[in-house]
């Protein structure tokens, strides 16, 4: 079985990629059992492959070599600190897990907000642009009516936006209405614009496995149609039977009334 593998790897690993291309997609027409298993295994797989990128990536190079290799016992102490986590499963020791989780979550919170900081605060400061430079004038009136333009236009934006979530007075005069108007609108396009890209990011997905099946899969499948022919009424037949068992409903039980 072993060297029948290595032999024909390649071909192996082409169809269960197809295999498993199909299973997914088939959420498409409805939930199956057929999709369903193919999710365990993909779950399955993920999860075992994050568990040896974080040994051999993480704890390995930087607690079990340090601690074993250079003698440093230390570190014998995260594990410890480590197994508090687990307590979150025992009713009555549930309180020591709260202790790390505690930690770790204001550790966190000071590394979130300083990254926070050193991310976004100089951004914000280099939005803050004139409305004109000696460098945009230098290249004509064109390009200072298209500069002057877009700054404008970010001021607009930004000060609308904001007037949207300026809740320290009601909001009645129609200055303040028509800016948080105008507000709500550019966070609609905003959010709009999020989702499209949410959107073509999942068709991006799906082209690249379209691809695969297209320049891959299809060729393959045609140059061993010789024999293939013989096994695809075979596997039509196992699909349709499978689809149907997975598709079949149960019949609803109906309660009787209950008899005097």
């Amino acid at each position: 079985m072993s060297k029948f593998i290595t032999e024909h790897a390649p071909a192996i690993t082409l169809w269960a990629s197809a295999l498993c291309t199909f299973a997914v997609y088939s959420i498409l027409y409805k939930e199956n059992k057929f999709y369903r298993f193919f999710e365990h295994v993909f779950l399955g797989l993920a999860t075992g492959y994050s568990f040896y990128l974080t040994w051999s990536l993480v704890m390995k190079p930087r607690w079990w070599d340090v601690m074993v290799g250079k003698g440093v016992w230390a570190w014998a102490f995260a594990a410890v600190f480590g197994s508090m986590f687990y307590f979150m499963y025992s009713k009555k020791h549930a309180w020591i897990s709260k202790l790390i989780f505690g930690l770790f979550m204001g550790l966190s919170a000071g590394g979130i907000f300083r990254e926070f900081y050193e991310i976004y605060f100089p951004q914000l400061g280099a939005t803050m642009r004139p409305l004109a430079t000696n460098e945009v004038i230098a290249e004509g009136p064109w390009a200072t009516t298209v500069y002057v333009a877009g700054v404008l236009l970010f001021y607009v934006i930004l000060f609308s936006v904001i007037s949207y979530f300026f809740f320290s007075f009601e909001q009645k005069g129609k200055m303040i209405k028509a800016s948080s108007s105008l507000g709500r609108t550019f966070l609609m396009i905003g959010f709009g614009a999020i989702f499209g890209a949410t959107v073509m990011g999942r068709m991006t997905l799906f082209i690249g496995r379209f691809n695969f099946l297209v320049n891959n899969w299809a060729p393959q499948v045609a140059a061993d149609w010789h024999w293939f022919k013989y096994v695809l009424p075979i596997l039509v037949i196992a699909a349709v039977a499978g689809i149907i068992l997975a598709l079949k409903k149960k019949p609803v039980e109906t309660e009787e009334p209950p008899t005097e």
